[in-house]
């Protein structure tokens, strides 16, 4: 997977000459057009190229952000990765690595599962040594189940603050990496005792390069997180209104950006 970074010094000379290259070539063709277009369109071709610089302004700035930052981590030595003790280590070893492919660019796009659905980890590091899945099943009334799940769900509240802390500490030109990006933390279920697939909070954090409005608490009524998954579409670009099945999708959600 790290095998090829293409972000040594030369590599990225080539890959930033290669794109300066099509870019003036087709500065070029326009500054010819320009001669033969009235004021209106003169007008066009001038914003296009001034939208052509930017890119290529920003270019300059991802690449001299890969060059810094883009870097092979260590190979971690032997570990069981079955072994309940080391799911903190595994879980860390995946932030980091899904942390660094996307500062090296080699996706867009990243998705970690902690477990599995119906989950047997137990948490001694976080005082609980009950199995997660287990005590799931124990009803709201019962005090002590309830004190231990909340344990565990601090647990995954403080990995998930690890992984945006270390996303925030990735430069890209004058934002980081967790500012063009929409993270997103999310649960199948509403309640584990009951099975229940309402009000099923979700935790979105990034701006996404500034398209959504963070620091908020927002609750909806009767909206489906298909809908969820349209913002986070249209905020990569992606314009549509419906995410599987239409019928429990209203489009993007409102009040996000």
């Amino acid at each position: 997977m790290f095998g090829n970074f293409n972000a040594d010094p030369e590599g990225l000379a080539e890959l930033r000459f290669r794109r300066h290259s099509v870019l003036d070539s087709t500065q070029e063709d326009f500054k010819k057009l320009k001669a033969r277009l009235g004021s209106t369109d003169l007008q066009k071709v001038d914003a296009h190229l001034t939208a052509i610089r930017e890119i290529e302004r920003r270019l300059d700035l991802e690449d001299q952000a890969v060059g810094a930052a883009c870097v092979k981590p260590a190979q971690p030595g032997t570990l069981d990765h079955t072994k309940n003790e080391n799911f903190p280590a595994v879980g860390k070893l995946q932030m980091d690595l899904l942390v660094m492919a996307l500062t090296c660019n080699l996706t867009k796009v990243a998705t970690l599962q902690w477990s599995r659905s119906v989950s047997q980890v137990a948490f001694p590091w976080a005082g609980v040594t009950d199995r997660h899945h287990d005590l799931s099943h124990f009803g709201d009334s019962d005090a002590d189940a309830q004190e231990k799940i909340t344990k565990i769900n601090l647990w995954y509240a403080q990995q998930f603050a690890y992984l945006l802390a270390q996303m925030s500490k990735i430069q890209e030109g004058d934002k980081t990496l967790l500012d063009n990006t929409a993270v997103l933390w999310g649960n199948e279920l509403g309640v584990g005792n009951s099975h229940t697939r309402r009000d099923v909070p979700f935790v979105l954090a990034g701006s996404c390069g500034g398209y959504f409005r963070t620091g908020r608490y927002l609750k909806y009524t009767n909206a489906w997180h298909n809908s969820l998954y349209v913002s986070i579409l249209n905020a990569m670009g992606v314009q549509t209104n419906t995410f599987g099945n239409p019928a429990y999708c209203k489009g993007a959600l409102p009040n996000l950006t």
